[in-house]
């Protein structure tokens, strides 16, 4: 006796393609079958199983042909009228009319569809998650004649349609408030990936910055989601690729092209910027999506030219909650903490506010030392690049630094033998250099003037050089240089005695033990070095200190032998547009961080 076992095609299957027949006849155009008019016992009858036929039938029709605007209103209405019957067994049924085109239909079909949807998750609470992964995927489809944005402008055209999905968005957070999480995890899930083009992450993003001004509960979440991503494209792009070279250009000797990179902004400015091109695509993207965040912080902060208080708070600490999340622990990050930078423009206050929370960090010994380190380079990157940061600020940042690194001098001068592993120390030895770096770049700033040269006098400087920790021998050799020169001019300290004393010691390199590593350890970038995206790069400019403050001639140090001469001053005559003093800068480039060269 034969067994003839017979299979029930599953109704999930309907969804996709027809297999072998569409292999033989190709792709079928889209072709138009009546939907049945008695909604109401199809639904019944699959639901009992009298009949799955006509379901699956109008499962196919739903998929397969092009629903006109009057069938669609039709079956909207129809649907309206047995919403209680659709549970989660006509999820599938659900789906294909969600996969509907509506935003693009007349504006009644459209209105009845939001009503629809609406009245579907007030009803049956358990499609929300179908429902809201239908409703943001349609921010990041395009159609076939989608209009490129230019220098970052949404065009109007998708603003307006793109509205009708923000409009349920909203609605649906106002009537079932503790759905905010499943919005969340729906945009992170479905946030697009770099390799599917600007425009649909740029359209995205859009979305992004539109949710959160109707629903400022996920801020900091929708923020926290952005930073994340932009911070892994931002260190994909390395800085030496962003701007468009021409072919000579390439060709040239390491240095001046990384003294040309240094100048690019001042460079761009008697040109069209906006209309340059950067010759890496991951810069392309980064440049929009930062444009896009700038802005969003700026016109929630700014109301009709007048800075709003409230909101500013509001979006400092959101902002900080993922600077502190995200942005501090990452190393090699040249563009997304410019955010806190322009934040930090609007008012005096959020400087000090940020820079007071960066030492608190610093001087906290629970802290991890990578955060701490990290944090004194972003309070020396700041104090240094930002135009609107004020001199008191300034010595005040450095009187606490002093303070600090006395303290700590003082607590191993009372040990009768410090540790002499210098990672020990890391956290010293980068408050140091920061402190060096920052005396070295505003140094033009800090000694104008008798009273600021007393302030400088009350650092003890020359105790912190001759301490036996010896903090000109870690910290990078460019920066030494120029606090040497600096420090020389002005008599602060006298650095050259250890220098050379320095130079001709044998320093161990690397043992097998990896107790000793490179001294190169300390050689890291500073994270607001020059902004090199073009379109977003604008609103930077005019907060950014381009100047090149400090210039020495690291060439003077030898192994064996220190020789002193003119260069070891600070040249007051230095021009910027001069080709000789570009030159002399080859060992000292602020702009690409001293000892990080692009390759």
């Amino acid at each position: 006796m034969s067994v003839v076992s017979s299979r029930v095609t599953s109704v999930s299957s309907i969804l996709k393609g027809s297999g072998v027949r569409t292999a033989l006849v190709g792709p079928q155009k889209k072709i138009c079958f009546k939907l049945p008019r008695d909604l109401k016992t199809v639904l019944l009858n699959y639901e009992n199983g009298r009949d799955r036929q006509a379901y699956q039938d109008m499962i196919c029709i739903l998929r397969d042909s092009n629903v006109k605007d009057h069938e669609l209103l039709e079956l909207l209405k129809d649907l309206q009228e047995c919403m209680s019957m659709l549970g989660s067994v006509h999820s599938l049924f659900i789906e294909v009319i969600l996969n509907i085109s509506w935003i693009n239909r007349a504006p009644e079909v459209t209105a009845c569809f939001k009503k629809f949807v609406l009245e579907l998750l007030c009803m049956h609470i358990y499609h929300s998650k179908l429902v809201i992964n239908k409703l943001i995927f349609k921010f990041r489809s395009t159609d076939e004649g989608a209009t490129q944005w230019i220098n970052g402008k949404c065009p109007e055209s998708y603003i307006a349609k793109i509205g009708h999905i923000h409009d349920l968005l909203k609605k649906f957070l106002q009537l079932i408030p503790m759905s905010s999480g499943l919005l969340v995890q729906s945009l992170t899930s479905i946030y697009p990936h770099t390799s599917e083009g600007i425009l649909v992450t740029e359209q995205y993003l859009l979305a992004l910055v539109h949710i959160m001004n109707y629903a400022p509960q996920l801020r900091k979440d929708i923020l926290c989601l952005i930073i994340d991503r932009l911070i892994a494209l931002d260190v994909s792009v390395p800085p030496s690729e962003i701007q468009n070279f021409e072919d000579g250009d390439m060709e040239e000797d390491e240095d001046e092209a990384i003294f040309d990179m240094d100048d690019s902004t001042a460079k761009n400015n008697g040109k069209n910027t906006v209309d340059m091109q950067m010759k890496h695509p991951g810069a392309q993207m980064l440049d929009i999506c930062m444009e896009q965040i700038l802005s969003y912080i700026h016109n929630f902060c700014y109301v009709n030219g007048q800075l709003q208080i409230d909101p500013l708070k509001s979006i400092y600490n959101d902002l900080l909650y993922a600077f502190e999340k995200l942005i501090l622990p990452t190393y090699a990050s040249h563009h997304v903490q410019f955010l806190m930078f322009y934040l930090c423009s609007f008012k005096s206050a959020v400087t000090e506010a940020f820079v007071r929370w960066l030492w608190q960090k610093v001087s906290n010994p629970n802290v991890a030392p990578i955060l701490r380190q990290s944090a004194v380079l972003y309070i020396a990157s700041l104090l240094a690049r930002a135009t609107y940061v004020t001199i008191g600020l300034i010595q005040g940042v450095l009187s606490e630094m002093s303070t600090w690194i006395h303290s700590y001098i003082s607590s191993q001068d009372s040990l009768e033998c410090a540790n002499s592993d210098v990672r020990v120390h890391a956290v010293f030895y980068s408050v140091c250099q920061a402190m060096f770096y920052l005396l070295a770049f505003r140094h033009k700033d800090l000694m104008d003037g008798e009273r600021n040269l007393r302030f400088l006098e009350g650092l003890n400087l020359n105790k912190i050089v001759t301490c036996r920790l010896n903090p000109l021998k870690v910290c990078q050799s460019a920066v030494v240089q120029n606090f040497a020169a600096v420090t020389r001019k002005y008599q602060l300290a006298y650095c050259y005695t250890v220098i050379e004393r320095n130079a001709r010691s044998n320093l161990p390199v690397q043992y097998s033990s990896n107790r000793y590593q490179s001294l190169n350890w300390l050689d890291t970038f500073f994270p607001f070095d020059p902004y090199r995206l073009v379109l977003s790069g604008q609103r930077i400019t005019e907060l950014y200190n381009n100047s090149q403050t400090a210039i020495s001639n690291e060439s003077h140090v030898s192994t064996n032998k220190v020789e002193f001469d003119d260069d070891d001053f600070i040249d007051e005559n230095f021009s910027s547009h001069s080709f000789e003093a570009q030159n002399r800068l080859d060992k000292f480039s602020y702009s690409t961080s001293p000892g990080f060269k692009y390759t």
